[in-house]
């Protein structure tokens, strides 16, 4: 067998697994990898036109990218783990687990934010600035920081946002 068809084959097999094995989670996989893409090639830009490139930056940009895909995984196998653990004690949902699709969600909005602010740095023409802010501001509340839990600096900042929000 020539090393093309080896790959082929291997590659068409590796292709098949992961489709079989993902089912639902094909979109989800598909929508993750293209925004995590468009993010780092948006931040790779957005280095080279600041002149700021530096490899330390962008590995450690990289891995925070695989951390994203090792959390995704994580939800998949809860997804698939606590249905089992809770049939093996007699307990029978009848809904799927959306562990993996919130985790997804999740990075697919902080991802867009990302790109968001990254086109913005790199020509702030192509995305108005009130939709930055309002991506930043919904990135907050997603993750929960309230009035309670911000410095003063943070609470500055998101005021400025909204008001800068408001008066566009």
């Amino acid at each position: 067998m020539k090393v093309k068809d080896f790959f082929e084959v291997a590659l068409a097999t590796f292709l098949g697994f992961l489709s079989t094995f993902c089912k639902q989670y094909g979109l989800i996989l598909a929508m993750v990898f293209v925004v995590i893409i468009i993010d780092f090639v948006t931040g790779l830009i957005k280095a080279k036109l600041g002149g700021n490139i530096e490899s330390g930056i962008a590995r450690k940009g990289f891995f925070k990218k695989i951390a994203l895909f090792v959390a995704l995984f994580f939800g998949m196998f809860l997804d698939w783990f606590a249905p089992m653990m809770l049939n093996s004690i007699n307990i029978e949902l009848s809904f799927a687990m959306p562990f993996a699709m919130i985790i997804g969600c999740y990075i697919v909005i902080n991802e867009c934010i990302s790109i968001a602010e990254n086109l913005y740095e790199i020509n702030p023409n192509t995305v108005p600035k009130f939709i930055v802010n309002c991506l930043k501001i919904a990135q907050d509340k997603i993750n929960g920081i309230d009035e309670e839990n911000k410095t003063q600096e943070e609470s500055e900042k998101i005021e400025d946002r909204e008001e800068h929000i408001y008066n566009e």
